[in-house]
């Protein structure tokens, strides 16, 4: 066992930015696989304005907070399998802050 343990930590999480923030992302990306599976790649960039040497998104990301040094993202990517292709990026949300860490009874503060 550590001789260090948390011994309060208070985690606030934005449920509405977060769901705004995978919606952003999330939308395109599912519009084009749906479009891609239905009528191949060709078709569907063609359906998406896109050029024939441009990439449908299959992936994004988000950061939701940081907190000393450390990031926590929403990642959307496909279950298996490498990916080459669009990725869209979102801009950095406050979508989970942590306050009012202590550790062994002495409160942390956060690195600006």
């Amino acid at each position: 066992m550590s001789e260090f343990e948390i011994t309060s930590m208070n985690v606030v999480v934005d449920q509405k930015a977060i769901g705004q923030a995978f919606t952003t992302l999330a939308a395109p990306i599912i519009g084009a696989k749906a479009l891609l599976d239905a009528y191949g790649e060709e078709t569907a960039k063609k359906m998406l304005g896109l050029k024939p040497k441009e990439d449908l998104d299959k992936a994004g990301e988000v950061v939701l907070g940081t907190y000393n040094g450390l990031v926590c993202r929403l990642v959307i990517e496909p279950e298996s399998g490498s990916w080459m292709g669009g990725s869209l990026t979102h801009d950095p949300i406050k979508g989970i802050t942590i306050q009012n860490m202590e550790l062994n009874g002495e409160k942390l503060k956060p690195k600006s």
